[in-house]
């Protein structure tokens, strides 16, 4: 009797092993696809951050044109906002490019449970990413559509 529950238990718990180890791989998966999903979301406004930068530069560079067009613009104020708008675009572009770079697609010679920790925490930093990402687009099209 003891063999036989000793053997359903051992049976039981293989099982458990076997379909735990298939869930943490599909999670862990899933996990890494969600992160190079919201990457490739937010990606391509890298080339309209790029657009914008070079546009702040020109308008910071004819300042003094800017105000005979616009006699009421205060410029002190106006090289802050758009200085800190190209601070800001050039933030949101260095953080994916630091993501992009220390990102591991396949990390090795870690835990299955270290791995789904990693996933984790990289979903986690793209998000805040995102959130950068969104602001810094509406700042700019805010900004910019003023000239």
């Amino acid at each position: 009797m003891k063999k036989i529950i000793f053997l359903a238990s051992a049976t039981l718990l293989f099982f458990s092993a076997c379909n735990s180890d298939g869930s943490d791989a599909s999670e862990i998966e899933r996990l890494r696809e969600e992160a190079i999903a919201i990457h490739d979301e937010i990606m391509p406004q890298i080339s309209a951050f790029d657009r914008n930068t070079v546009k702040i530069d020109s308008l910071l560079l004819n300042l003094p044109q800017l105000k005979e067009a616009y006699p009421d613009m205060d410029t002190t104020q106006t090289r802050a906002d758009l200085s800190g708008l190209k601070s800001q675009l050039e933030q949101a572009t260095n953080s994916m490019m630091d993501w992009m770079t220390e990102f591991e697609v396949d990390p090795q010679d870690k835990s299955t449970a270290e791995i789904k920790a990693y996933y984790e925490e990289e979903v986690e930093k793209v998000k805040d990413m995102k959130q950068l990402f969104e602001a810094a687009s509406k700042s700019s099209t805010d900004k910019l559509a003023q000239f």
